[in-house]
């Protein structure tokens, strides 16, 4: 008798059964170090997401996942329960909520007036002279920049760092450790009202490093990084929408910030600009040579969760971290920003002396750390910034460039090695330059100060802006500023010596913050 098709099927399918290995129930599933069992799957939930944190737990609106928590992608945030880029949303520009008038354009967070020469961007500067500070508006236009009148806001001496909420300048005054809100279109003016950035025991001047704004349920979070008295202190605001209407055209109101809670850290430790992941701050101590990372879900009760040491890093240096005449190198980290899912922060590694002005300086070093990690392991340095094709040293100020999805080129500012007269005045600067890393951090390009008149300070790169394929360079030993145009991979001068258009000079002494405002 004939089998028919469907028994001799049958029998192929069980002979073939006999010699594979027997399947795995979900009971006998053992997954690898890292993973974690999801009904009959293997995980990774620190990644995962349709399994954040834990088996189920799925990330919607555009999130990913980070770390085992559901977060945006960088450069975007979540308005309105969906992840949203705010560098160029015209609807939700800088922050949520934050709508961009007729005949502007959201550009990199910020509304610009666009009419038939293009968008034009303006920069505030906190400027400190002598006696007192000031602020000092810059507008870059199709000629070139323009400085407006120096604005003196009543009250205020000494501007610290510079913050922006909606159409409101944020202003940390170091002589009254207090903030100041400004109107940007009347930076003469500002509220009667100034929140303490020190605490009770008063007195002290807060050397405040950093303003930091990021959004929060029915507004914002105001973080301010006050490096004298070693804490952050941390408000509740408006929705940035509502910071210009409630503050008025002149100032005559107020943001109603409310302390919502801080971080304090050890005498001496010297908290320095931070970079946040979700709820997670990374905070470079200069003080110590370590970046510590602290949740702030709840304001009010600060969780240490790990603390990284830098001095591994500088001692795996050239030259084993030593400085030429024996001495040490110290990891003295300036600041920390967030890209592309890592943290990097600068560590300007110097050599102190107390007994005669300046200092020596290491090679260059940017630290990485992966927030997926833990323990020194996460902790690596961003190879080949030695070999770039310039001389590197005192790495100072990062910042990320977005040019699109993918790329988000990476901002190296050396400020060099600087010698000094007995004057503290700069005399001569070596090895100071701007770096452009790519994607993955390889250095792809450089820019260098072009030559000055002699006779004047040399020119020692600082702070760098970006602003749509346009980057500011604050100067730290004259307080000129130079801008300089992205192209691929690499830069080309337009404000500077070697075009003619001599790069001006913005503040008597010292810029101490430079800042991207919306046009007013």
């Amino acid at each position: 008798m004939t089998s028919s098709p469907r028994a001799a099927l049958a029998a192929l399918l069980l002979a073939a059964a006999a010699v594979l290995p027997g399947c795995l129930t979900s009971s006998e599933l053992q997954c690898n170090t890292g993973l974690t069992k999801c009904a009959d799957t293997c995980v990774a939930t620190q990644t995962d997401s349709n399994n954040c944190g834990s088996c189920g737990s799925a990330c919607n609106g555009g999130n990913v996942c980070v770390a085992g928590g559901c977060v945006c992608p960088v450069g975007q945030q979540v308005c309105n329960g969906i992840c949203t880029v705010i560098a160029t949303d015209p609807r939700n520009c800088g922050s949520c909520g934050y709508v961009c008038g007729s005949g502007q354009a959201c550009n990199q967070g910020v509304c610009e007036d666009c009419g038939s020469g293009g968008c034009r961007t303006a920069l505030v500067a906190g400027c400190i002279a002598t006696p007192g500070g000031y602020l000092q508006e810059i507008h870059d236009l199709p000629g070139g920049l323009l400085l407006d009148a120096a604005a003196n806001t009543p009250g205020a001496s000494f501007p610290d760092a510079l913050g922006v909420l909606g159409s409101v300048l944020l202003y940390a005054d170091d002589d009254s450790a207090s903030l100041f809100e400004i109107p940007i279109g009347s930076l003469g003016s500002a509220s009667a009202t100034r929140p303490p950035l020190v605490g009770t025991s008063g007195g002290s001047h807060a050397g405040t490093s950093q303003l930091y704004v990021a959004p929060a349920a029915g507004g914002t979070l105001l973080y301010a990084t006050n490096s004298f008295v070693n804490a952050i202190r941390i408000f509740n605001g408006p929705p940035p929408l509502d910071a210009g209407t409630l503050l008025g055209p002149t100032g005559a109101g107020s943001l109603g910030l409310v302390i919502a809670g801080g971080v304090g850290f050890d005498a001496g430790s010297f908290p320095e600009p931070f970079a946040a992941i979700g709820n997670d701050l990374f905070v470079p101590l200069n003080g110590t040579g370590q970046v510590v990372r602290v949740n702030v879900t709840n304001p009010a009760s600060a969780q240490f969760l790990a603390t990284y040491e830098l001095a591994p890093l500088v001692a795996a240096l050239p030259g084993g971290g030593v400085a030429p005449d024996g001495g040490p190198f110290i990891a003295s980290p300036t600041q920390a920003i967030a890209r592309n899912g890592y943290v990097y922060v600068a560590a300007n590694v110097l050599r102190y002396y107390g007994d005669r002005p300046g200092a020596d300086y290491g090679p260059p070093l940017v630290v990485k750390i992966d927030p997926s990690g833990s323990g020194q392991a996460a902790v690596t340095a961003v190879a080949g910034l030695a070999d770039a094709g310039i001389g590197c040293q005192n790495v100072e100020w990062l910042a990320s460039m977005p040019l699109g999805a993918g790329t988000t080129p990476m901002l190296v500012s050396c400020a060099g090695a600087r010698a000094y007269d007995s004057t503290y005045q700069v005399t001569a600067v070596a090895n100071t330059a701007l770096l452009l890393l790519d994607a993955k951090d390889q250095p792809i390009g450089f820019w260098t100060p072009s030559s000055r008149p002699d006779g004047q300070f040399p020119p020692s790169v600082g702070r760098a802006v970006p602003q749509n394929t346009s980057v500011y360079v604050a100067d730290e030993t004259a307080a000129r500023l130079y801008v300089v145009d992205y192209t691929t991979n690499g830069f080309v001068e337009r404000v500077g010596y070697l075009n003619g258009l001599t790069p001006p000079t913005i503040c008597p002494s010292y810029i101490t913050d430079l800042t991207v405002v919306p046009a007013p």
